[in-house]
């Protein structure tokens, strides 16, 4: 089946054997928001749970109150995406898991498209085509790829979507929105909370694709997201958890041949890392604050080396594709 061809619609009796996971934090709006856009489906999940990370606003009882065929997994406290996902796929008893941040709403035929494309490819993840809700002719995210400097990156972010040229291959999924076996979890393991947020998925990316497992895009499901809003006015955070998380991710994955190979392009990354959470920092809190905060940053990730040693161990030792397969998918270009 191509990949841009459309299917008929299942029976609406029939629901997919997938549990729709959504962590959320706070803005029970957009927790609103996004089951409406999921629950209009034609076609819908076996389950549905919201993962409510400890929010001190209305977000629990809306969610027990207008949306009773929801399971509602509440956080003592507020733990990170990584925790609150983690929560979700433990609490799943379907073969597939469909990932959805609180921030993103769904097309009509989304859920349709998503499985369609799961079981015409055979792939193990699927991503979908998610496009910016405030300028629904601009592309948020066609995928994501991850270069030989370890920076992930969403495929075709801001590009405008007339004219953009589909990429045949991707890197990775984004959790943002993403469709899952079930068994790359118990395979590979889940969201690593050291991450706490952001690269997360790219991590979890990374080593699934370090033990086989196969991405693809489904170009004709479309979801739309509003981008970064449970963290609206914490910019110098997100940049202080993109430098940490940056060497986090190439420390745990990158082959030990490759992080030779690839060293220059990965010490620029890091530094570049370091420069902009400076920056950002600084805006926020003045110079000397912001120097302050990125070092501690860098130092505090020693307290993590066990962590690393322990994990990248565990994941160089069940890798299952070949070096020069590895180098290839980490240098493809795409050109929108």
């Amino acid at each position: 089946m191509s990949a841009t061809a459309r299917t008929a619609p299942l029976p609406q009796s029939a629901p997919i054997p997938v549990t729709v996971i959504i962590p959320t934090y706070n803005r029970a709006d957009l927790a609103a928001g996004c089951l409406h856009s999921l629950f209009a489906q034609p076609v819908l999940p076996e389950a549905v749970v919201v993962v409510d990370d400890g929010s001190t606003d209305d977000t629990v009882p809306m969610l027990k109150q207008q949306w009773p065929q929801v399971q509602v997994v509440v956080q003592p406290e507020n733990l990170g995406f990584a925790q609150a996902v983690n929560a979700g796929i433990h609490a799943a008893r379907t073969p597939w898991l469909l990932l959805l941040n609180n921030d993103m709403t769904l097309d009509a035929d989304f859920l349709q498209q998503m499985w369609a494309r799961a079981e015409a490819s055979g792939a193990d993840m699927v991503a979908p085509l998610v496009l910016w809700d405030g300028d629904r002719n601009r592309i948020y995210s066609a995928g994501d790829r991850i270069g030989v400097n370890g920076r992930p990156e969403a495929i075709g972010f801001r590009a405008l979507r007339q004219g953009f040229h589909i990429p045949n291959e991707i890197f990775s999924v984004s959790a943002g929105a993403g469709l899952y076996r079930a068994e790359i979890f118990q395979d590979i393991g889940c969201f690593d909370k050291y991450f706490l947020a952001y690269f997360e998925d790219s991590d979890l990316g990374f080593r699934a694709r370090l033990a086989g497992y196969q991405p693809v895009l489904a170009p004709l499901a479309i979801a739309y997201h509003e981008g970064s809003a449970s963290i609206a006015g914490k910019t110098w955070w997100r940049a202080l958890q993109c430098f940490r998380n940056h060497s986090l991710l190439v420390l745990k994955n990158f082959p030990l041949p490759l992080i030779f190979t690839c060293l220059l392009p990965l010490l620029r990354e890091s530094l570049h890392q370091a420069v902009a959470a400076f920056s950002a920092c600084r805006c926020e809190f003045g110079a000397v604050r912001a120097f302050l905060l990125v070092v501690g940053v860098r130092f505090a990730m020693l307290l993590l080396l066990p962590h690393l040693w322990q994990e990248r161990r565990r994941i160089q030792r069940s890798r299952r594709i070949p070096l020069a397969e590895l180098r290839r998918l980490l240098s493809m270009t795409h050109e929108g």
